[in-house]
C-alpha cells in the first residue's frame, strides 16, 4: 500500500477513525485539514503541514512516531485527502502542533520556507483553533490567516490563548538559548561577561543596527542570545525580589508590546528599544545589593 493509503501504520485501536467533523483551514494560504475525534480532541493532519513546508514526510512521520510525547497521542483518521479523496490521514493533537513546529529544524527548510516556518510557528496553531472551535463563523481566524485586519477585539478567552501560546513559544526558546550558552561557556560566566559588558556593547549592536538596510530586517543570532540574557536577568531579579512568575511577566509584556512570539522575530530597527526598555526594568526590579541595583553603584 502506497504511504499516502496508510501514513502512520498506526495501532489497531486507532484503525479508520471517522471524524465527527472536519473542516479545511485557509492558513495564509495554504489549505490545513482539521478533524475532530468522538472523545472530542482536535486532530491536524501531518502530511499537507510537511508539504506546505517543503519536508519530507517520511522523515518526519518517523520523527513523530519515535518521539515519546507526540507517539502515544497520534490518530489516523479517514479525512479528505488534497485530491478530494478519502484517505487514512497520520494526525497529530492539535495542542502539541506548537510542540511540533519549533522542534523542526531550521536547517532541513528550504532557505526560501525559513520565513514562512516562522510564520507557522507563530501564529498557525491560534488560527486553526479559532477557525475550528467558531464553528461556522470563521471570519476572525480568517483574517488572522491572510493579515487582513480585524473589526472588532478578541474575546477574553481568545486574547488569553493567544498570550499564553506566545508565552510557551518565549518560554521554550529561552531555554534553548540557556542551553546553548551553557553549552559554550556555563551560564553563570556568560551572565556575568553579560552584566560587566553591557555599555561597551552598545557601540557593537549600534554598529550592527546601521549595517540592517532593510526596514524589515529582523535581529541576528547574536542579538537575540542578547535579548534572552537581558530577559533572563529581568527575570530572575523578579524572582529575588519575590514575584514567582517572574519570567511568565517578562514574556507575556514582551508580546504584548512586540507582537512576536520569537525573539529572533524581532524587527532590527526596535533591538536597541528592547535592550533599554528590558535594561530599565532590570534597574527596578534588582535587589540594591545586585548588579546594578540601586546601591552597587554598577549598571547593567
Amino acid at each position: 500500500m502506497s504511504d499516502r493509503g496508510n501514513e502512520g501504520r498506526p495501532r489497531e485501536k486507532d484503525m479508520a477513525l471517522r471524524p465527527v467533523r472536519e473542516q479545511s483551514v485557509d492558513f495564509q494560504g495554504d489549505g490545513i485539514p482539521v478533524a475532530q475525534a468522538d472523545d472530542g480532541g482536535l486532530y491536524v493532519a501531518l502530511r499537507p503541514i510537511t508539504d506546505h513546508l517543503g519536508l519530507a514526510f517520511g522523515s518526519q512521520r518517523l520523527r513523530v512516531l519515535r518521539d515519546r510525547i507526540l507517539a502515544p497521542r497520534t490518530r489516523t483518521l479517514l479525512m479528505t485527502a488534497a485530491d478530494g479523496r478519502q484517505r487514512d490521514l497520520l494526525c497529530i493533537p492539535l495542542d502539541l502542533l506548537p510542540g511540533y513546529l519549533f522542534g523542526i529544524t531550521t536547517g532541513r527548510v528550504r532557505p526560501e520556507l525559513v520565513d514562512k516556518l516562522d510564520r507557522y510557528r507563530a501564529d498557525c496553531f491560534r488560527v486553526l483553533w479559532q477557525a475550528f472551535k467558531g464553528g461556522a463563523d470563521t471570519t476572525d481566524a480568517r483574517s488572522i490567516a491572510t493579515g487582513t485586519e480585524m473589526d472588532s477585539a478578541p474575546s477574553g478567552a481568545a486574547l488569553a490563548l493567544e498570550i499564553a501560546t506566545a508565552v510557551q513559544h518565549l518560554a521554550r526558546q529561552q531555554l534553548e538559548m540557556e542551553q546553548r550558552l551553557a553549552d559554550v561557556a556555563g551560564t553563570q560566566t556568560v551572565m556575568a561577561d553579560y552584566v560587566r559588558g553591557f555599555i561597551i556593547e552598545t557601540n557593537h549592536r549600534l554598529t550592527a543596527l546601521e549595517r540592517a538596510t532593510a526596514t524589515e530586517a529582523t535581529i541576528t543570532e547574536v542579538q537575540a542570545a542578547e535579548v534572552s540574557l537581558a530577559v533572563k536577568a529581568v527575570g530572575q531579579a523578579l524572582q529575588a525580589a519575590g514575584n514567582r512568575e517572574g519570567y511568565a511577566q517578562v514574556y507575556s509584556a514582551l508580546y504584548r508590546r512586540y507582537r512576536v512570539s520569537a525573539y529572533k522575530s524581532l524587527p532590527a530597527r526596535s533591538y536597541e528599544e528592547v535592550m533599554d526598555w528590558l535594561h530599565r526594568w532590570y534597574l527596578e526590579a534588582a535587589p540594591p545589593e545586585a548588579p546594578g541595583g540601586a546601591a552597587s553603584g554598577e549598571g547593567l
